[in-house]
């Protein structure tokens, strides 16, 4: 179904992989059917038939961007020289920075290697220190109204 999906709707040459490109409408949905794939959706493995069902009914119940954010979570970066914005789940996107992630059953606030040590040192708390401060509570003010 994906191979004819993208036959029909993807650029391509034949003989030619890297000439694949998708239209902008469907640039996103290979991503997204991997999550669909993987998530616990479909794939019952490690998880009890309450597990399952529970899961399986709250994706029924929930609206069309909650259902969305359950198959791919959402992940945003927050830094210091710009504001927050939205960024592919990918590993190597985790940098020494603050990463919020909203899986609508969990919300997760990470902070990166540096981040983390100049929160245990405490530097939010001094004077001169204000960006840094703002930038610990952003995502926290953020996952509000999510809790």
């Amino acid at each position: 179904m994906f191979i004819r999906l993208c036959q029909e709707y993807a650029d391509h040459m034949k003989e030619d992989p890297v000439s694949f490109r998708l239209t902008e409408y469907f640039s996103i949905y290979p991503q997204f059917m991997i999550h669909l794939w993987r998530s616990q959706f479909l794939q019952v493995f490690n998880n009890s038939p309450d597990e399952t069902a529970f899961y399986r009914h709250i994706l029924n119940e929930e609206d069309l961007n909650n259902s969305l954010v359950m198959i791919q979570p959402t992940l945003m970066s927050y830094t210091s020289d710009v504001g927050p914005q939205p960024v592919l789940l990918n590993s190597v996107l985790i940098k020494p920075d603050v990463i919020l992630l909203d899986t609508s059953f969990h919300i997760l606030i990470f902070h990166g290697e540096t981040v983390a040590q100049w929160r245990k040192a405490g530097y939010q708390d001094q004077d001169g220190h204000e960006n840094f401060k703002e930038l610990l509570e952003n995502p926290v003010a953020d996952a509000q109204p999510y809790t």
